[in-house]
């Protein structure tokens, strides 16, 4: 079990190491007191206060915006953030922040030897603290490949009117699917915030758009300036425009960082141009 580092005055002790020596250790700095009774004999390092936690508080879980940074969801937090029961009242330093509520036991698994909420519990704890900006990045990313969907309804049913149950309701209704890169991300949950559906890297003939309606024969690209500009991408991409056309399909280009400045704008544009061509079609 890895400690990071981290000894309680009851294990140094243990170890030989006389009260005096501890003290002194942590006055000069050679030992870092993070806790109550609880130091780092290292460079303490966010681990180092995660591992801190759980020997100050034995049942404390990591949780919130520190889970997710353990399941690399995001950057490495100012604040350690963790889950105590209801009992739990202590004062914390600057750096952590304790939140408490009575956790099940299917709720928790370990990882880098810490205990720590499940990813479907991390999410939704973060729900509850986060912007909705941050929110709406931190779903569209995770339930990519790391959290199920429906194992995340599942959680927040159990728990009817908790924090972070509204947001998240709204969150997977508007949550983008299929996305390669920021500004995809942000025009396919403008899209589905007006309930407009359309695929997203879907295949067309030999090639895949970033968004495509077959209904109406249309293909959404979004375009990075500094991508696109290279000398082969360049000219595959005219390639790949003359091959759309000349099959009939209506392409619509963006330059991202219109798309980054309002996602909305351009997808309002875009479904104008969808519906017009699929009653023109028919369809």
């Amino acid at each position: 079990m890895h400690d990071f580092g981290v000894r309680t005055r009851d294990q140094l002790l243990a170890d030989g190491v006389p009260a005096g020596t501890i003290d002194s250790r942590a006055r000069n700095g050679a030992y870092t007191r993070l806790l109550p009774g609880t130091y780092c004999i290292t460079e303490p390092t966010k681990l180092a206060q995660c591992a801190a936690v759980m020997s100050w508080q034995s049942r404390a879980v990591l949780s919130h915006r520190t889970a997710a940074w353990l399941y690399g969801w995001c950057d490495e937090p100012d604040v350690v953030e963790a889950t105590v029961p209801h009992a739990v009242k202590v004062k914390t330093p600057s750096w952590l922040r304790l939140y408490r509520r009575t956790l099940d036991s299917a709720e928790l698994v370990e990882l880098q030897s810490l205990p720590i909420v499940t990813r479907e519990q991390a999410l939704l704890d973060c729900l509850a603290v986060l912007s909705p900006d941050e929110a709406a990045r931190l779903v569209d990313e995770s339930c990519r490949f790391a959290v199920d969907p429906i194992a995340l309804e599942l959680l927040a049913s159990k728990t009817p009117g908790r924090s972070g149950n509204g947001a998240l309701a709204k969150q997977l209704r508007q949550r983008a699917i299929g996305f390669a890169s920021e500004p995809e991300r942000l025009l396919a949950r403008a899209f589905r915030a007006r309930d407009f559906d359309i695929a997203a890297n879907a295949r067309v003939g030999p090639y895949v758009g970033d968004f495509v309606d077959v209904g109406a024969r249309v293909v959404v690209e979004v375009d990075w300036r500094e991508f696109h500009c290279a000398p082969d991408v360049f000219r595959n991409d005219r390639r790949r425009q003359n091959w759309l056309v000349r099959d009939g399909w209506f392409v619509l280009r963006y330059a991202a960082a219109d798309v980054l400045a309002d996602p909305h704008k351009v997808a309002d544009e875009v479904i104008t141009d969808v519906r017009r061509r699929r009653k023109a079609r028919g369809r």
